[in-house]
């Protein structure tokens, strides 16, 4: 027999882990981009925005208000509401000391505009220390809505 020189069967190599296939980095990719999505969506829906915090705790106010029907109560917390956003739009530092007529000044240039009625001004600024207070809470409370949906778009979110 023709015995012609021939070499031995050489196996393949065996098949290495790496580089991945595209198909396993397209996986990846996709897995990356859904954490990152549901991290930024959980963000989202956590915080709300200050306007429509805002206005939930108004909301809360007025409910408030319709069981209780306590005018002095009512005129603290929507002062107090104010006050708190006008200290989360520009800041603890500069609106925190203002009282009377500079505060309401300060409400009326935050809103670009005068909201609520002179005698809603008094009665803000002044009311809560008259021994008698007789008002019309409804209209009031329309101007405080009034005002907060007059608020600047703010960047600021906050937890809710």
């Amino acid at each position: 027999m023709n015995e012609i020189p021939l070499r031995d069967i050489h196996l393949p190599e065996a098949v290495s882990w790496w580089p991945p296939a595209p198909g396993w980095w397209l996986l990846l990719m996709m897995l990356v981009v859904l954490v990152l999505g549901s991290v930024f969506l959980w963000r989202w829906v956590k915080h709300k925005s200050l306007r429509k915090l805002s206005d939930m705790e108004l909301k809360s106010i007025v409910e408030n208000f319709n069981q209780q029907q306590d005018t002095r109560l009512l005129l603290s917390q929507l002062s107090t509401l104010l006050r708190r956003i006008l200290m989360s739009y520009q800041g603890r530092n500069s609106t925190a000391a203002v009282t009377g007529d500079d505060w309401i000044r300060q409400l009326n240039t935050l809103a670009h505009e005068n909201c609520f009625s002179e005698e809603q001004e008094i009665l803000l600024s002044r009311g809560q220390f008259k021994r008698e207070l007789d008002f019309d809470s409804h209209a009031l409370l329309d101007s405080c809505e009034h005002w907060i949906k007059a608020l600047p778009r703010s960047q600021t979110r906050v937890s809710a």
